[in-house]
């Protein structure tokens, strides 16, 4: 990766061979409910099952209702480390906890019964015994402090990933997570995610941040990252969320640029990790229908930052909330297109961009090999 203000570098290592055996998907896989669900049992069953970050439970005692769960898991720290948990009480199925918070015990509302932080059953009142009635616990593995409950290893997975140090989460707080429905396939999203060919067109903000001729591509098994280089004279700014952000971070850094614009890695099929300056971001889809998506993001941000900074927190959250918007109407204009195409019985694929769209070649092998069906064009 070239530093800043030095020549255009655009290095990728993709297989060279994908270019030969990869064809984009067909249209009827973004519509088809059968195909559908073929890729939530080939995919997403078989996936990582990433949970949420340690840092959601940082104290002994703090629990963290998933809403994404419709309430039903919970996150919490005992004495035994981070634990997933039902939520639903095992006597009458009422929600236990609500939001997030400390308390010592789980108690239900509805009838008191109560549990320990490890789901242990300690007491139901008015029943001469104790029922055997623990609440379902699910084993996690653990990455750099994310929390998978899927049958996959991430640290397998990610053994050879480059830039674990890049996503240290070391001395950072979570802020918050929020909840995105979206009306479109979650791979329209994926290629959003996985191709630079759009910044410059869709994103007039994020395009005067990095350096769209500066980047770099690395391609794992499971796992790719695109490291976009920051733009060495960043006062050209035509966002003002982008402006605030690029003036807060460079008032912190005593006017020191970032080391990097961004980057952008993913963990198939679907959690993808992002570092910014002074701020890292775990997002995680979740498909619902084939024209229906959740995103989960999730913000953390050192420790001094979130106490001290809140200017920096702020301005990164507009700016990252600018080009979400912008990523997702893309998407949406991509579903509208497919979606024609569907209707009228056609299909359609165009030419890939190699250098600017590989992460998303590499995404449609994957998803071809994953799901048995290879072609060659």
């Amino acid at each position: 990766m070239n530093a800043p203000g030095s020549s255009i570098s655009r290095r990728s290592n993709l297989d060279a061979t994908l270019l030969g055996r990869t064809a984009p998907l067909p249209i009827s896989w973004y519509f088809d409910p059968g195909w559908f669900e073929r890729e939530m049992l080939l995919l997403f069953e078989n996936g990582p099952g990433y949970i949420g970050h340690e840092l959601m439970v940082p104290n002994a005692g703090d629990y963290y209702v998933l809403p994404w769960t419709e309430d039903g898991k919970l996150l919490v720290r005992s004495g035994s480390g981070v634990g997933l948990l039902s939520n639903v009480c095992r006597h009458r199925q009422g929600l236990l906890l609500e939001g997030h918070g400390n308390a010592q015990n789980i108690v239900c509302p509805l009838h008191r019964w109560t549990y320990d932080l490890d789901g242990r059953l300690l007491g139901a009142p008015d029943f001469d015994h104790t029922p055997d009635c623990s609440l379902p616990k699910t084993p996690l593995k653990n990455w750099q402090g994310l929390l998978f409950a899927g049958p996959l290893d991430p640290a397998q997975d990610l053994a050879d990933f480059p830039l674990a140090a890049d996503y240290d989460f070391s001395g950072y707080v979570f802020e918050k997570a929020i909840v995105d429905e979206l009306s479109f396939n979650w791979k329209n999203f994926l290629e959003i995610f996985l191709e630079l060919y759009h910044v410059e067109a869709v994103h007039p903000g994020l395009q005067k941040w990095v350096d769209a001729g500066n980047y770099e591509w690395g391609f794992g098994d499971r796992w790719s990252y695109q490291i976009m280089g920051v733009k060495d004279e960043l006062k050209s700014q035509v966002s003002p969320n982008y402006g605030r952000y690029r003036d807060a971070v460079l008032a912190y850094s005593g006017g020191k640029l970032p080391k990097y614009g961004t980057v952008w890695s993913i963990l198939y099929p679907n959690v993808m990790i992002e570092w910014y300056p002074c701020a890292l971001v775990v997002s995680t889809l979740i498909p619902r229908t084939p024209e229906h998506t959740t995103n989960i993001v999730e913000f953390y941000y050192p420790e001094e930052v979130q106490a001290f900074e809140r200017q920096i927190v702020d301005a990164h959250q507009a700016a990252y909330a600018e080009s979400a918007v912008e990523d997702a109407d893309a998407c949406a204009r991509l579903q509208r297109g497919r979606r024609a195409l569907w209707l009228a019985g056609e299909d359609d694929t165009g030419p890939f961009h190699s250098p600017h769209e590989d992460g998303m070649i590499h995404l449609h092998d994957w998803i071809r090999r994953q799901m048995g069906q290879r072609r060659t064009v």
